[in-house]
């Protein structure tokens, strides 16, 4: 969360620009809500010296750039820095230092500034190598640097860095910039950011964050209504929440747009899921969901994304979210309870508006819980890695082990109301000709091993788990590698 200059300013910026943004961020009460990261964005160094060392704009920044980010960081923020995989950045005259062959050199140097998080865009890629060969350098500078720099890799969804960025970077975009032109944005384009970056949500947990790019709540191009829609579906999203707007200038009502506590609770809620479409009522009218708090919870926030012209009737149905009736909703911009029939929840939402509910039942258990093997929230251990597969539910699978090489996947925070027997249900595919021996531990304690049988793609393993929190491990060696799509937890 914090403020980011590009949507607003472009290049027509200096220091004390930047300065007025930190102090809006304090003023407005946003730092104390949780934007904390200032991010610098383009028109930063015009050349090197005779060493390689970025020399910055001193017009732009004439007290340089230690004093600026030392200011940033006396108000209680961070800094952040932009650069780019190629020679030059993307602003395009006059040209601007890009960290191509610099990596290590660059990131000593932000180190040394004390910038808290690098930015990495995707322009003037040198054809001899990949963005992801550039990013990957820059991932190892920063960590030779041992400063605690989060790194925000900026490939517009190119080279799909959900694939591989985890442990490397810690956010990356999903998309083309949400608008391309200064101060501007469409709501089309919006829209389209996020169900692109939804589309990935399965990779969306904590270290690992999708980015549909920057709010653009302040920014013309938005009414208030659309405003609201936006920072509805970034929070479900969940996106980074950067602000791409003039803050000392904001609107009343965009200032409480950005602060709403509620709001905010559902994009940084710690299990970090992503938001599943669950429901459809023609073009433009969807029905979006994200568990919170656990698997199990029983909890979501629900999002009724209405993007037609015309105002229309929605619904959320408790049987598409596996709820009992008798369920407990919020309206999240309301800041109220609203009553509810016994198997859904019914509104007419605004044309391009958004509703956004906190919904609260008890789990029927009908269709189990699933764990997703390339989630995330799901630890890989040893020889465990990402394979694409199109039969699997999301696309992909995680093989585990190779040439003796043993895998795990261990997943916690298991949270149950009380004792009782379920099942476990792993999802398994391509498993060869051989049957494969895994072993199941649940808290610890061997459940057991078995093989799985070439022919079959499923296996349910009874289970006990206890009141409150669990993890279950599952583990496998072998020559040939065993791949698993996601495992299901079923009541008995």
């Amino acid at each position: 969360m914090g403020w980011a200059s590009w949507n607003h300013y472009f290049c027509d910026y200096d220091e004390k620009t930047i300065r007025e943004q930190a102090d809006a961020l304090v003023s407005t009460g946003m730092r104390d809500a949780g934007y904390k990261y200032v991010i610098i964005q383009e028109c930063i160094a015009s050349e090197r010296d005779a060493q390689g060392n970025l020399v910055v704009d001193s017009s732009r920044f004439p007290s340089g750039m230690p004093a600026l980010i030392s200011s940033i960081h006396k108000l209680g923020l961070k800094a952040g820095i932009y650069t780019d995989i190629g020679l030059n950045t993307c602003y395009p005259k006059p040209r601007y230092q890009g960290s191509y062959g610099h990596e290590q050199q660059d990131a000593d140097t932000f180190a040394a500034w004390g910038i808290d998080l690098v930015e990495m865009d995707y322009c003037n890629r040198v054809e001899e190598h990949s963005g992801r060969w550039v990013y990957e350098r820059m991932a190892e500078a920063i960590k030779r640097t041992e400063r605690p720099m989060l790194f925000y890799l900026c490939s517009w969804g190119n080279e799909q860095p959900w694939e591989w960025a985890q442990n490397k970077a810690q956010m990356w975009r999903t998309d083309l910039d949400i608008s391309f032109e200064k101060n501007l944005v469409e709501w089309d384009r919006m829209v389209r950011n996020f169900e692109s970056n939804s589309a990935h949500s399965v990779f969306s947990g904590p270290n690992s964050w999708n980015d549909a790019d920057m709010l653009e709540i302040g920014n013309p191009g938005l009414n208030d209504a659309e405003a609201q829609a936006q920072m509805s579906m970034w929070a479900i999203s969940p996106s980074p929440l950067l602000a791409g707007a003039d803050l000392v200038h904001m609107s009343h009502r965009s200032r409480e747009i950005y602060l709403n506590k509620e709001v905010l609770a559902v994009n940084q809620d710690a299990l970090g899921a992503g938001a599943e479409k669950i429901a459809s009522a023609g073009p433009g009218l969807e029905v979006w969901a994200k568990v919170l708090g656990s698997r199990t919870s029983g909890e979501y926030a629900v999002l009724l994304l209405n993007s037609t012209e015309h105002p229309k009737p929605m619904e959320v149905r408790w049987a598409d979210l596996d709820l009992l009736p008798r369920v407990k909703v919020r309206d999240l911009w309301l800041h109220k309870d609203v009553s509810t029939a016994s198997d859904s929840y019914q509104v007419v939402v605004p044309a391009h508006s958004a509703v956004l509910l906190r919904v609260s039942g008890k789990r029927s258990w009908q269709h189990g819980v699933v764990y997703e093997a390339e989630w995330p929230g799901v630890e890989r251990i040893g020889a465990a890695t990402l394979f694409p597969c199109a039969e699997c539910s999301h696309g992909y699978a995680i093989a585990l082990a190779e040439n003796n090489q043993p895998g795990s996947l261990h997943i916690s925070g298991i949270v149950v109301p009380e004792d009782g027997q379920y099942t476990l249900r792993v999802q398994y595919t391509r498993n060869g000709l051989e049957d494969k021996p895994i072993e199941i531990k649940v808290n610890g304690a061997k459940v057991k091993a078995l093989a799985l049988m070439r022919s079959w793609n499923w296996v349910d393993i009874p289970i006990a788990l206890r009141a409150g929190d669990n993890n279950i491990t599952v583990s496998y060696a072998g020559e040939s590698a065993f791949y698993v799509d996601n495992m299901m937890l079923l009541r008995r």
